[in-house]
């Protein structure tokens, strides 16, 4: 059974207002105490209130905009998915809503690109289980591309995590690698598969692993850290989250001019960004993850049926 669209009215009652307080209230008009608009939002938030002309942008699919859901403008995954994803939905008719979130998205960040228009939501992001809902409820088109989100009622397209980390273990181990390293990310479950796979991985072989961590808020705090314990405890491979955290520690390690072992990043981002810093890398094809991501929203946008789908992409170490 369908369930009947939450209106102003229904918040006004809850409330103990009138609608007129409400739609104000939600509109940020300034005749409406802080502390009103705080209790609107919020119940507006628990009840699942969608605005009118949003619902109705849903219902009728006359919306051409697509909210794409980042926690960074500079992260070069992102970029490069992006390109390609917003390259194909061009080509079908779609446009781009950029809307930057920190941490995982949550019912407000939903609404906001709901309030801007967005018919569906192409997200780099987890979602917490109560944005799901919403999406659920509200039918609302929903991907992730990059990882695996934590939940299974979510739709997803991203590359083979244990996978990666095998590639690069491998090569350690056949490099004779004697003390290899990892270099965390940002937390998060994808930084700790990475991670946890290639140090058990290596412990099978026998190999111990040290763990550093970088911080994307204390870059040359952190990255001294890693430099002084690269060499205290004379690690010879090293392995990082990612491609961007690679270049900053190869470039550490180029001055100091005396380590002699191989660095990896992820995502092999050189091979699509010319000017970026070449390093060695395993990853998936970012542009073909994009480009199938916006295909597989662009059909849920179309003809909703609340189908998960999920397709893992195979890797490979960079040439």
């Amino acid at each position: 059974m369908q369930k009947r669209a939450v209106t102003l009215s229904d918040i006004a009652e809850r409330l103990g207002t009138t609608a007129n307080t409400v739609s104000r209230a939600l509109r940020d008009c300034s005749d409406i105490s802080v502390q009103m608009k705080e209790r609107v939002r919020q119940a507006a938030i628990d009840m699942g209130y969608v605005p009118n002309r949003v619902a109705s942008s849903l219902r009728s699919k006359s919306s051409n905009i697509i909210a794409v859901a980042v926690s960074s403008l500079t992260n070069p995954f992102f970029t490069i998915c992006m390109d390609h994803c917003i390259d194909y939905m061009a080509a079908k008719g779609y446009r781009p809503l950029i809307s930057v979130v920190r941490g995982v998205m949550g019912v407000d960040d939903i609404i906001s690109c709901l309030q801007n228009g967005a018919c569906g939501i192409f997200s780099f992001l987890d979602i917490c289980n109560e944005g799901i809902d919403y999406c659920e409820q509200y039918e609302i088109p929903l991907l992730i591309c990059g990882h695996k989100p934590e939940s299974d009622r979510v739709s997803a397209i991203y590359s083979d995590v244990y996978q990666c980390a095998k590639l690069v273990a491998q090569q350690a181990i056949a490099q004779a690698a004697v003390r290899p390293c990892y270099v965390n990310g940002p937390k998060g479950r994808i930084n700790e598969e990475r991670r946890d796979n290639f140090v058990s991985i290596l412990k099978a072989a026998g190999l111990r692993c040290d763990i550093y961590a970088y911080d994307y808020y204390a870059k040359a705090q952190s990255l001294e850290k890693i430099v002084r314990g690269v060499q205290e405890n004379g690690n010879d491979f090293i392995f990082c989250f990612n491609d961007e955290v690679a270049a900053v520690v190869q470039g550490a390690m180029e001055r100091l001019g005396d380590f002699r072992g191989d660095i990896y990043g992820v995502d092999r981002f050189s091979e699509y960004l010319p000017y970026c810093k070449k390093i060695k890398s395993v990853g998936g094809k970012l542009g073909a993850i994009g480009r199938r991501s916006a295909q597989l929203l662009i059909r849920k946008i179309e003809k909703y049926d609340g189908r998960i789908i999920r397709e893992i992409f195979p890797v490979e170490l960079s040439k």
